[in-house]
């Protein structure tokens, strides 16, 4: 009796054991299936360039592009339209209509008492249109009087606010453990938003770990392109998003540390232990070095990746990289044709009746010397929708980074000149114009757009008679070219603008082969972290990974000597090095600030360019002792090679080091970032020039001469007198002694 009485309560205890771990798994199984349910609210001012959508003239377009993910499906999708319309407008007759990808969403009419107001309208979308990249058109359509208007009258427009939100519902869906896939969904080109990736280690990791960890960081940038990034690096922590592992067989995270060890470098994909929703990249060495190995293939090999895993058998440098040979930088060395600028030849064409820009973005390095160039050779082949008369008013504006620099003239014939006759496919029997331009050099920056902008006047002939086109279509060439040969490398330090913008001088070699980036000696995850992040930016300086960068917390003068230093965190060695050679602009520790101030200071606001004849003098000092997040970011010479730069990045605490990655990576922060010394504080920047000066590159010796002369008029008007002066003295001995010698001919003949 008592035996059934205790196999009873047995079963009856198991029974509840195992309904509450049915009814854990079933909570967890449900937190994952709502998980996998997302809500995304995209806003305009993430999706365009900058301000808001202008839309001006009746039947004018305006684009907004988006992507959907590789691993989502969206099953609702609608537009949060805020925009304000012109008070001119007529209500019922004016109204906008939305596209998406061709096809026609709704029609928004312009009602009565609206004109002039803010109007705000929810707009659904058919998901069933998606596709994984994504255009929103919108075209408005504007009167101003009952029977009839100039579709061009300035009075018809409206504005698009980059408030206006996009407005997604998705589902996640469980991808297949494929590298073929790779990069996504780690990360995805359909995705616009900023990336965030994090890289886990486990708790014995070593510094090549962390080096490792920036090289990936690099190459994740390349990809991340123009978007943000953020490379949150976790020591043994599960992550609960698409992350990547880094390991050896003896440092592995907590939640793999069952994963068998390898004897080779290995890249494998595997779906999260309780999510099923999210991969994980496993990059994996027997030690260290193989690891290294490992994340090279990786960032080298990608198109040969397929299959779950894959085993790094050889990775070989056949050929080391050149100076100035960055992807993203345009080539110096010869003249660059358009359609090498742009990914597709279509991004050269534009149409509608106020057809949208065309523009071209690109790189330059940083040191390129324009110092008294004549300008840089435009060669500008372009065909449009030739206007009824020559003097309509029609124009093509050329700007350069928002500045005009020329304006063309559109004429009958649709071209512009008969030097040079070309065909083009993508607009039958129109021929082109060809130009030469000179853009003013002092206009070109590291990072630069040039943009086209067609302008059609409209005639009429008479009331309600318009004799203007519908739609006008407008190519640039894609022959067209530009030419940046010829010029020299040479320019003033410390500047940290050109660090702020394209990460000079480190970024002269893409690998970053003669970088050596230094950490204090003490383990800190804020310092750990700042160096992932930069590696980040690198890459997107670039375009391509970090493979070579070097990772030290010890050294010696003789490792450093043919090396660009960047230093993050105080290094009291290199400190006292500074402080003794009197170039320390700027000393931080736990406890004091101290910093040397020039006779000119601009805060954030102000544009400071840096001119090599500023004041560089300190003719103040300040020391302060405070708390609160602060941090800096200081440019120097080399104390161990003349020819070679410093550039630290200090700060204290995590906080710290954040505002100096948040600005690096806030493009609107880095305009006024210059000098030798850049300031962080909460959101402001504050920018100093001050210490010595020095120079990187080469010129041509009389370039070199009257550069630098050239900021001490006086002085070179002196030395040009000087030297008639000699001239003339050596010419009048010159003409003695012949007229000594003829004399004495002269007699001889006698």
């Amino acid at each position: 009796m008592k035996i059934n009485q205790y196999f009873f309560w047995g079963l009856v205890l198991n029974v509840l054991i195992v309904n509450a771990c049915l009814a854990a798994l079933q909570t967890q199984v449900l937190a994952v299936e709502e998980s996998s349910v997302r809500k995304h609210q995209i806003p305009f001012s993430e999706l365009v360039e900058s301000g808001s959508i202008s839309l001006v003239g009746s039947e004018s377009v305006a684009y907004v592009n988006f992507g959907s993910r590789l691993d989502e499906v969206v099953y609702k999708a609608s537009l949060a339209l805020d925009f304000i319309p012109s008070p001119a407008l007529l209500s019922l007759v004016s109204h906008i209509k939305v596209y998406l990808n061709d096809e026609l969403m709704g029609v928004i009419p312009i009602e009565e008492g609206e004109q002039g107001s803010r109007v705000n309208t929810m707009l659904p979308f058919e998901p069933r249109f998606l596709s994984d990249f994504n255009q929103i058109r919108f075209e408005f359509i504007g009167h101003i009087y009952p029977r009839c208007s100039n579709p061009n009258d300035p009075s018809i427009w409206a504005e698009i606010s980059q408030s206006s939100t996009l407005h997604l519902q998705t589902q996640k869906t469980a991808l297949r453990s494929d590298l073929s896939l790779f990069p996504a969904p780690f990360f995805d080109k359909r995705d616009f938003r900023a990336l965030s990736l994090p890289i886990i280690v486990g708790e014995e990791f070593d510094l090549e770990t962390i080096r490792v960890a920036g090289i990936l960081a690099s190459y994740f940038g390349v990809l991340a392109n123009w978007r943000s990034v953020d490379f949150p690096l976790g020591i043994n922590t599960l992550p609960q998003q698409h992350a990547i592992v880094l390991m050896t067989n003896k440092n592995k995270p907590d939640f793999l540390k069952d994963f068998p060890d390898t004897k080779e470098p290995v890249v494998q994909v595997i779906t999260h232990p309780l999510n099923p929703y999210v991969k994980l990249l496993l990059v994996i060495g027997k030690e260290s070095y193989g690891l290294a190995q490992a994340v090279k293939g990786l960032v080298l090999g990608q198109q040969l990746l397929t299959g779950p895993m894959v085993v790094i058998d050889k990775v070989k440098q056949i050929e080391k990289r050149r100076p100035y040979d960055a992807p993203k930088w345009l080539n110096t060395d010869r003249r660059i044709a358009f359609s090498e600028l742009v990914k597709n030849p279509l991004d050269l064409q534009v149409k509608g009746r106020n057809p949208p820009s065309v523009h071209i973005n690109f790189k330059l390095p940083a040191d390129l010397f324009t110092w008294q160039s004549r300008g840089i050779p435009l060669m500008l082949n372009y065909h449009y929708s030739p206007p009824l008369e020559d003097d309509s008013g029609s124009r093509l504006n050329l700007l350069i980074n928002n500045q005009f620099i020329e304006a063309f003239n559109l004429t009958s014939q649709g071209e512009g000149s008969d030097q040079q006759r070309i065909r083009v496919p993508l607009i039958d029997d129109l021929l082109t114009r060809f130009d030469r331009i000179r853009i003013p050099a002092f206009k070109v920056g590291s990072n630069n757009r040039i943009d086209f902008k067609f302008s059609f006047a409209s005639l009429t002939g008479g009331e309600c008679q318009s004799m203007q086109p519908s739609t006008h279509f407008a190519v640039v060439d894609a022959n067209s070219s530009i030419d940046f040969s010829g010029l020299p490398h040479y320019i003033q330090m410390p500047n940290l603008r050109a660090f702020a913008n394209s990460g000079y001088p480190f970024t002269r070699l893409a690998d970053l082969s003669e970088t050596v980036v230094l950490l204090p000696t003490q383990k800190s995850m804020a310092v750990l972290q700042t160096f992932v992040n930069l590696m980040g930016y690198m890459g997107q300086y670039t375009g391509y990974p970090s493979i070579h960068v070097d990772l030290k917390q010890t050294w010696t003068e003789k490792e450093l000597r043919d090396k660009d230093i960047l230093s993050i965190g105080v290094i009291p060695q290199l400190q006292r090095r500074l402080i003794a050679a009197d170039e320390a602009n700027l000393i931080l520790n736990a406890s004091r600030r101290l910093l040397k101030l020039p006779f000119k200071n601009v805060q954030k606001g102000e544009h400071q360019w840096g001119n090599a004849n500023e004041q560089q003098t300190a003719v103040d000092l300040v020391s302060v002792k405070a708390r609160g997040s602060f941090a800096a970011m200081t440019g120097s010479q080399s104390p161990f090679n003349s020819q070679r730069s410093l550039v630290s990045i200090v700060g204290n605490t995590s906080d710290d080091f954040k505002l100096v990655t948040d600005g690096l990576n806030d493009k609107g922060k880095t305009p006024y970032m210059y000098g030798s010394v850049v300031l962080f504080k909460n959101a402001e920047v504050a920018s100093y020039n001050v210490g010595e000066q020095y120079f990187l590159g080469e010129l041509p010796i009389w370039t070199l001469v009257l550069y630098h002369f050239s900021h001490y008029p006086i002085l070179l008007a002196a030395l040009a007198v000087l030297l008639v002066l000699m001239v003339t003295i050596v010419l009048w001995r010159v003409l003695k002694i012949v007229k000594k010698r003829r004399l004495k001919m002269k007699e001889a003949s006698k």
